[in-house]
């Protein structure tokens, strides 16, 4: 029985913009589509963002690495400016699941770059009864032992956990740890899967609208 909601950050709740900058970094050789293909598959990244080397020694190598037409400076410079704001209805939405009874708490791939902005962002410690940022557990997504350390500093059971994430490859990783796991895309995908799940009503109540009478209830 679903207890607790994980939410990823990137692409679920906050906007990133990475892909088309990538293709053109690349001259098109990594095409927008299989950005976050070959960014969860590339060592440099993987280091990074499990906290395994700095940000410096990350730019030296993920310039090579992904054939970027750009300084290891130059990437760093630009690389701060990926995480560009929530989704509209982003905070609301994790609210409405505190609302609803559930326990929530975000899971996201991460680093001492973007951790701080994303905190800004998404006021995560308001926004969240708990926060398990890639970097400083020690192992990114994923890998299934991300949901398992996840799962074990927040005390919770994986059958008593739904994730969403806008990436297959990490649904399957928390599906092989034992979670529930729906791949969504932004605000509207995570209601949807929210609603399907019974997590939320298909109508959100309306302001002062008590919960329980809501339409469809």
């Amino acid at each position: 029985m679903i207890r607790a909601v994980l939410f990823d950050l990137g692409g679920v709740l906050e906007r990133v913009d990475a892909g088309a900058k990538l293709e053109a970094w690349t001259s098109g050789r990594i095409p927008s589509s299989l950005f976050w293909e070959r960014w969860l598959s590339s060592s440099s990244v993987r280091e990074f963002e499990s906290g395994k080397i700095g940000a410096g020694a990350f730019a030296s190598r993920v310039v090579p690495e992904l054939g970027l037409s750009m300084s290891a400076d130059a990437f760093l410079d630009d690389f701060r400016s990926w995480l560009s704001g929530p989704f509209e209805g982003a905070a609301e939405l994790v609210s409405e699941t505190r609302a609803a009874g559930f326990a929530t708490a975000s899971l996201s791939n991460s680093n001492e770059i973007h951790w701080p902005v994303m905190q800004a962002h998404q006021r995560t410690d308001e926004t969240f009864d708990a926060n398990f940022p890639s970097h400083l557990m020690g192992v990114c997504k994923p890998d299934p032992e991300a949901f398992r350390e996840a799962l074990r500093l927040w005390k919770r059971e994986p059958t008593d956990v739904l994730f969403l994430d806008d990436n297959e490859v990490n649904c399957r990783g928390a599906r092989s740890a034992g979670l529930v796991a729906f791949r969504v895309d932004g605000v509207a995908g995570a209601r949807a899967a929210l609603v399907a799940a019974g997590v939320l009503p298909e109508f959100p109540p309306r302001a002062g609208q008590d919960r329980r009478s809501a339409p469809g209830s």
